[in-house]
């Protein structure tokens, strides 16, 4: 039988080989461990419209907004969220005797926005959808009944659409602070 040799020289593993490999799999298993390899989360919102983009984060909350305010000769009749002005409108039309015959001076203006209100873990966001701006004149003078209408219509449509818009304006990603040259590795390697 042959002596099997003790020589270091033959050896198919060194030391500093045995040593990376070691590490390697301590560092592999560690990133295992914390999650590094999980796909990340994509829950990072970013808002575009017309004017670009603005990242607003991790979305808490999610509404529709509505600023009315109805003036007249510089002087502010009624202001607040749609439903509040439809409410005071209605109340001061509750002391006339014929309601749908009742019409607004020349110069009252009923002016506005409503859209989407989101609030971030950075920012908070408001896409306007609907922008109110009407006149009354002598030609054309506004009854208070059709601009109740107007308004309530312009609540339902963006109660109805706001998730709608929503979906078309917004972008997910994962945060930036997950975001970790391995994961970004793996995701390189993912669309391959």
């Amino acid at each position: 039988m042959e002596k099997m040799s003790t020589n270091t020289t033959n050896r198919l593993i060194t030391t500093p080989v045995a040593a990376i490999i070691i590490t390697s799999i301590i560092c592999i298993t560690f990133l295992f461990a914390v999650g590094r390899f999980d796909k990340p989360i994509h829950d990072y919102a970013t808002v575009n419209f017309d004017g670009g983009y603005q990242k607003i984060g991790v979305i808490s909350e999610q509404r529709y907004f509505s600023n009315i305010e109805i003036v007249f000769n510089d002087s502010v009749l009624w202001s607040g969220e749609i439903g509040s002005v439809v409410s005071s409108i209605r109340q001061s039309l509750k002391a006339e005797k014929t309601p749908l015959e009742v019409t607004w001076k020349d110069g009252v203006i009923v002016k506005g926005n409503a859209g989407i209100k989101w609030v971030g873990s950075e920012n908070t966001f408001r896409l306007t959808t609907e922008d109110i701006d009407m006149l009354s004149t002598k030609e054309n003078p506004l009854s208070p009944v059709q601009v109740i209408a107007q308004l309530e219509k312009i609540e339902r449509d963006l109660k109805d659409s706001h998730e709608t818009h929503a979906q078309q304006a917004l972008s997910f990603s994962a945060a930036p602070n997950a975001s970790f040259t391995l994961n970004k590795i793996m995701t390189a390697l993912s669309k391959i």
